[in-house]
Order: structure tokens, then sequence, then C-alpha cells
């Protein structure tokens, strides 16, 4: 790899023909049952009996990946991802059942992978830095050289067993959850930005020598301080510090946060000197998983036309089965899928590959994707929808706030996670805090059960997904006197009319969104909350010298002891989900 001062990218490499999507969808298709499940990557170890994959199992996931494949390649993508690289990886040091394991999934993925190709899809492989087990432990004593060296064996192996994977797609700044139960399971390994870059620097070797790509993720939650690097320029400056290689694609999701509404353009994108891809959700983890329209159309228009003049962007990224922790498991791209996860995933390809609209697109799938339904209703179903997820789902102008702690943004949704719904006196705080118009809101409020009404009169009409659709109109009404809580009173009558709608929701629709109230008192009042915030919080991404010397340290240890005083009032999600709280602090 040849070190340059000045970065210079072949134009024609530059070319946006880069379209990937996501293959979990088949590896998910046996275990659906509606169950909770950690949607961040394909359930393998679920497929294993006995360290084998019953041939049966084997032959179902195969149809599914042919299915898949040819769907997904028919609407403009030409690239899928495959989890994972630890499961296909055999070390020399592994015990007999976990080679036994490895094998059963080395002769799974050779079949996939042969599918995959037939269809005229690219392989990438997915990673974390680093995957981890007791065998690899032991074996490295947690030494960074160690693990490196071992990660690049990996990538050998790969690329020797496997010639037509076309590379690997990393991940540095996500752990695996609390629940996962796996043979492997990942933890944070790169802490700074100079250690990033030793590592890249010894994966490009190999990766280049194989004539491979590398897609290297920047999304991260935070910990450590190369924590910041999917939104701080200068981190990734010294992160990819003499890197100037055509094997290296850099892959940011579209804002400085997860996928939400109300993000701006991660906007260094339009100066970055490497190859890249934008990263996009189809199957919307915070916005319903597909169970009803949550349509990306308009806001992925907007950062396709802002990335027009961006001579480094080669193509998109877009996740249609992953993310999440859910009960919901709609599927997308096979039998029984979610219609609206579809809809999303060809807008995305469709926008970044060509000049239609947003509008253009919409209008097209449902007049061909429901032929027997009047398709001028079904798209106005889908606007309805797409306007009352801006106006409820969210809370403006909060959502629209710049709100930065430590090395994250203050995501622009803070009640609403995955399949949860939280109601609680100190997001109550929060929200006051920065809802200067309570009143107004209100009243806007109650003019969307017009709207509501408009929905629940065009469903009848439309019985394919008429009970999904009915299980969302019900939703949006719960939300409507969930939110009287945080923007009126919040007395003892108000928190009974609260229990009341859950308890006829939940009754109505056990297999809704669930609720979490806490109706405890909070300590802190309003009077000192906006002095309290303006201490932790900043208004824009650049630090304070005020974070780097004091709010950083104090608050990665402060954090612990806060834990054990509250904590009966940190939701249930946060600590039986996610990769546990403690990370953000790190």
């Amino acid at each position: 790899m040849t070190k340059k001062q000045t970065l210079h990218v072949d134009k024609d490499a530059t070319k946006r023909d880069l379209f990937i999507i996501d293959g979990s969808a088949p590896f998910f298709e046996p275990c659906v049952d509606g169950s909770r499940k950690n949607w961040s990557k394909a359930p393998l170890e679920d497929l294993l009996v006995h360290g084998k994959i019953p041939a049966k199992l084997a032959n179902r996931i195969d149809e599914n990946v042919r299915i898949y494949c040819r769907r997904v390649h028919a609407v403009g993508y030409n690239a899928i991802t495959f989890d994972d690289l630890a499961h296909i990886t055999l070390f020399d040091f592994y015990p007999y059942m976990l080679s036994r394991s490895v094998h059963a999934f080395q002769k799974l993925f050779r079949r996939v992978f042969k599918i995959a190709k037939k269809e005229g899809l690219q392989i990438y492989v997915t990673t974390d830095i680093m995957f981890c087990n007791r065998y690899i432990e032991s074996r490295t004593h947690g030494k960074d050289s160690l693990l490196r060296e071992l990660f690049v064996e990996a990538l050998e192996r790969l690329f020797d067993m496997f010639p037509e994977v076309d590379g690997v797609v990393t991940r540095i700044g996500e752990p695996d959850g609390v629940d996962v139960n796996s043979a492997f399971k990942s933890r944070l390994v790169i802490r700074s930005a100079r250690q990033c870059n030793r590592w890249l620097q010894a994966i490009l070797t190999v990766v280049e020598a194989h004539e491979k790509q590398l897609v290297f993720r920047t999304w991260g939650l935070g910990a450590y301080s190369v924590g910041d690097i999917n939104w701080n320029g200068n981190t990734q400056k010294r992160a990819f510090a003499d890197i100037d290689s055509s094997a290296f694609i850099v892959s940011h999701k579209y804002g400085p946060g997860d996928f939400f509404r109300y993000l701006p353009l991660n906007d260094f994108m339009m100066d970055s000197p490497h190859k890249q891809i934008i990263e996009l959700q189809a199957r919307r983890e915070y916005e319903g998983f597909g169970m009803f329209p949550a349509y990306v159309g308009r806001q992925y228009e907007q950062f396709r036309d802002q990335l027009q003049d961006c001579s480094t962007l080669c193509g998109i990224s877009v996740w249609c089965q992953t993310g999440g922790w859910s009960h919901f498991d709609r599927l997308t791209f096979l039998e029984t899928s979610s219609p609206w996860n579809e809809l999303n995933a060809i807008a995305a390809v469709q926008l970044f590959s060509g000049n239609r609209t947003a509008g253009e697109i919409v209008t097209d799938f449902c007049a061909q994707r429901f032929e027997t339904a009047n398709p001028e209703k079904i798209t106005e179903i889908v606007a309805l929808f797409d306007m009352l997820i801006d106006h409820l789902w969210y809370f403006v102008p909060f959502a629209q706030n710049s709100l930065w702690f430590r090395r994250l943004r203050v995501p622009p949704l803070l009640w609403i996670f995955w399949d949860t719904i939280l109601v609680n006196r100190a997001l109550r705080l929060v929200f006051k805090t920065f809802q200067p118009d309570r009143k107004t809101l209100r009243q806007k409020d109650r003019q969307q059960r017009k709207v509501l009404r408009r929905l629940s009169k065009l469903i009848k009409e439309f019985p394919g997904e008429e009970e999904d659709l009915r299980m969302g109109v019900a939703t949006f009404a719960l939300i409507i006197n969930l939110r009287r809580f945080y923007l009126g009173s919040a007395g003892k009558k108000r928190e009974r009319k609260v229990k009341e709608q859950v308890q006829k929701y939940r009754q109505e629709y056990p297999s809704g969104f669930a609720v979490e109230c806490d109706f405890s008192p909070f300590r802190i009042r309003w009077m000192t909350s906006g002095l309290l915030f303006g201490f932790f919080i900043r208004r824009q991404s650049r630090y304070r010298p005020l974070d780097r010397i004091l709010l950083m340290p104090l608050t990665s240890w402060m954090f612990p002891v806060f834990k054990r005083w509250q904590r009966r009032r940190i939701p249930d999600i946060a600590e039986s989900q996610t990769a546990g709280l403690e990370l953000f602090f790190r």
C-alpha cells in the first residue's frame, strides 16, 4: 500500500455503481415465531443442532436466498452482505465441537455464495472488530497486536477458502448486545484513532493482495476517543492518515446519529478524499419495523440531491432487515414480506441510481404491488402515515434541536425505542425544557385525529394489510393521548387516564407496541433543569473546553454511581437489550 500526503481517487473508481443490501432475511425466516429478537445479525446460532445444520433447514435457507437474491437484483441491487466472518473462520486452536459448527457454516455458505453469484450479486462478508470467545481470548490475552494478527489471519482464510467473496464490511464502534448468546461475541477493541489506523494499514495489506474491497463502517456508540468517528472529521483524518487505496471504502450513516428523521446529512461527506458509500435503512427500526408505512422517500431524495456533486460517493448500503430489538417480525423480499420495507428498499436504490423523485417511485410501486386495490388510495395511506410519524412520533421542535452529550448527538426520538414506548417523568422534564409552546403542540395533536379517521376509512378498502394497518392507527391514537402527559398536566388524573388507555390498547392489540410507564416522582424540578441541561448538554457538535477537561472524565465515573442509585428508573430495554448503558460513558 502506497503512502502519500495528498490523496487522489481515480474518477472511474467513484462512479455510483455499488448498491449493497443486507442478506439476513433468509436466515431469519426459519426463526420467525413472534418472540422478541435481536435483529442486529442473522441468527446463525439458532440453525445448529448438535453442531450441524439439518439438511432440510439448509435446503430451506438455500431456496430463501435464491428468491431473495433474485428479487433484490431485479429492483437494482448488485451487491449483498452476509453475516458473518466469525462463523466461517476456523482457527487451528478451536476444540472439536466448535470446529464442527464452523465446518457446518462453511458448508452452508459455500452454497449461499454460489447462489448469490449466480443471481448476479457481488458478495461482502460482515464482521465486527473484534469477534471473541474464550479460545481467542486465551490465545491473545487481549493484546492488541495479537488480536490484529489473528484478524488478518481470518481474512486470509476467508479469501483463500471463498475466492468468490468480493470484500468485507467491518464494524468497530458497537459490540454485540448483552442478550446475545453465541459462540462468538464481539467486543470493542479499537479505542483510539491512532490504533484504528494501525488496524486499517494491516487489514488493507491483505485485502489489496487478494484484490478485494474493505468497507469500513464509521458507525459507533460514542465509546472511547474514537467513538465520534461517525461525525467528527478530525477523528477520521487521524484514523485514515496516509491511507490511499482503491480497495478502501468508507461507509457513513447518513446523519450524526442512528436512522432517525430530523437528522441533517453528515456534511463532511462532501469533502472526503476517500471513496465512500452512504448507509440507509429500509426496515425502520425506530418507526414500526415495517408494520405500517414509514416512507423514507422525501428524506433520502433530499440526501441524494445534497450529494449530487460529491465526487467520491460510489454507492449506497441499505439495511432492509437488520437492526433493533423487536417482536415485530415482518420480513423483506420473501413470502408474506412487508410491502413497506420493500417500498423503502426500492426507493433507496432508485433514488441513488437515477433521477426519479420520491413521489414517482411510491406511485409506481403502489400501482404495481397492489394491482387489485385503488393505487391512489394506497398512495394516500402511505402519505398519511408519513405525516403522522413527522408530527406525532417525534416531538417537534425538540427533534430539530442540535443537542450533544459527550461524543453523541442526542437522538431526536427519545421516547420510542424499537417496539417500546416510554412514559416517565424524567423524559417529561426533558421535553418540557425544550418545548417552549406546548399548547400549540396539543392543538396540532388534536388536528391529527382527523387524519386517523381518514386512515381508518381508507384501510377498510385495503384488505391485504388491514390488520397491521389497524394496529398502526390504534398506536397513533394511543400516542396522541400519551403526548398529553408530556405536553400538558401530569397529575394523578392524567396518570389514571394513561393507564386506562394503555390497558385498553393492550387488550385490543396484545401484539402491538409495549408501553413502559413510570410515574414515580422525579426530584429535579423544571426551574433547575435549564441550568442542569446547559451544563451537560451542548448545542453544537464541537467540544467545549468544559467537555474535554471536566464532563467526559466526570461522567465516566459518575454513571456507575448513578446507576446503583437510580437502577429502578432505568428502562428494561436499556438493561436487557442493547450493548449496555455503560458503553455510552466509556
